[in-house]
């Protein structure tokens, strides 16, 4: 058995590393504290240094107009703001890309054409082909591609392991 003074060592010992892990605990809680308020500090420099360089960036640009800004109160706190610039309305030229050249038949037309001439179900990349020798010599296999797989869709083609034919209705 073990006498009365190694078991009073013992439990002076478990009292002293139970200390040491309360003060371990405390020195963390300081720490967390510590951490939380420095990120508060370095998000707010860290604002302030990005709003110099925005401002920076906006003196640099010749010819540009001041943006407009108001100050807003949120829970408290200024905030500054920037309104957005009028937009200039889009053009259909440039909120469109276009990418048939004028004076050709519509990409279905070409495609119905392609299969009724070579008389046989074809892989877009083939249709994409005859349509360049004959029509559009910088046609996208895409463009091809997109367009038999809608008409297939819709019926006005059918398709069989990656082969497009005439379905004999309409055409």
């Amino acid at each position: 058995m073990i006498d009365l003074q190694t078991l009073a060592k013992a439990r002076n010992e478990v009292a002293r590393l139970n200390r040491e892990l309360t003060e371990l605990r405390l020195e963390e809680e300081r720490c967390r504290l510590r951490r939380g308020r420095l990120e508060g500090e370095k998000a707010r420099v860290q604002a302030l240094v990005d709003m110099a360089e925005l401002a920076q960036r906006l003196a640099e640009k010749p010819d540009t107009a001041v943006p407009a800004f108001h100050i807003e109160n949120v829970s408290g706190a200024k905030l500054v703001v920037f309104d957005k610039p009028a937009a200039a309305p889009p053009t259909l030229e440039s909120s469109r890309r276009k990418l048939k050249p004028d004076g050709l038949p519509p990409v279905s037309a070409m495609v119905v054409t392609a299969l009724r001439e070579t008389g046989k179900a074809s892989r877009p990349v083939e249709i994409a082909d005859f349509v360049r020798q004959r029509w559009w010599s910088t046609v996208p296999t895409e463009i091809i591609n997109t367009t038999v797989w809608h008409m297939a869709k819709v019926g006005k083609l059918i398709r069989r392991d990656g082969y497009y034919g005439l379905n004999g209705v309409g055409h």
